[in-house]
């Protein structure tokens, strides 16, 4: 079962006032709502939508995006990793072609598995344009934060890495990016992207199947956490 941090009340209420913004995050007429909506980067916007601080901050104390949150799980603590652009211990040295493996695969520059408490299930039907935004976002806008996270140490054999890539193949972890729907109109695509994709309720509120993963008969019908 994934372990996860629920969507914070101030990622939810930023998503809500942004709502005016189309999946594609392209300008909109202001509304009464828009008119007064906080004046962040496409890249910031997004990382509020997919709510990376929940992870990947350490509690009110740490640092912005510097990792050290311990997810707990029976296997033992997933520690979140640290994804400022720092070059020694962040992520300063990946490639966007690295940042989106990772993002969207589960897979870190060196070639290791990433544990599924990162929601890489849901984030690989990100779209291309999306991915680059976040990660410009990250890389330009976010403070370096030279400092190590703890590492994950999990209880053999669940500490072999390599296992989730048989997990993967097996469970069907692989998506492609998203495809607008066009039985529905743009407000409907929009939420349904940020639904299942950027905000990943369904890693939590949907029930999982056999293999450990959402089982999409029971969309969003409730699971247990923990």
């Amino acid at each position: 079962m994934r372990y996860f941090r629920p969507l914070s009340a101030t990622a939810m209420t930023t998503v809500l006032l942004l709502a005016g913004t189309n999946v594609r995050a392209q300008p909109t007429e202001p509304t009464p709502a828009s008119a007064h909506r906080p004046s962040i980067s496409r890249g910031h916007y997004l990382a509020i939508a997919a709510d990376c601080a929940a992870c990947h901050t350490n509690g009110r104390d740490g640092q912005f995006l510097a990792g050290g949150y311990a997810i707990s799980s029976p296997m033992g603590n997933i520690y979140s990793t640290n994804i400022t652009p720092s070059k020694t211990h962040g992520i300063g040295n990946y490639t966007l072609e690295q940042f989106s493996k990772a993002l969207r695969h589960g897979i870190r520059a060196d070639g290791a598995q990433l544990y599924p408490a990162m929601p890489y299930d849901a984030y690989n039907r990100l779209t291309d344009e999306d991915v680059k935004s976040l990660y410009a976002y990250i890389m330009t806008e976010v403070k370096p934060v030279d400092a190590p996270s703890p590492k994950t140490q999990l209880p053999f054999p669940f500490s072999i890495r390599a296992s989730l890539g048989i997990w993967k193949i097996a469970a069907r972890i692989e998506g492609k990016p998203y495809v607008f729907d066009h039985t529905h109109n743009d407000d409907w695509n929009r939420g349904r992207y940020l639904v299942d994709e950027l905000a990943h309720c369904g890693e939590c509120h949907t029930p999982r199947n056999f293999f450990l993963v959402p089982n999409q008969s029971a969309y969003l019908a409730g699971a247990d956490i923990g």
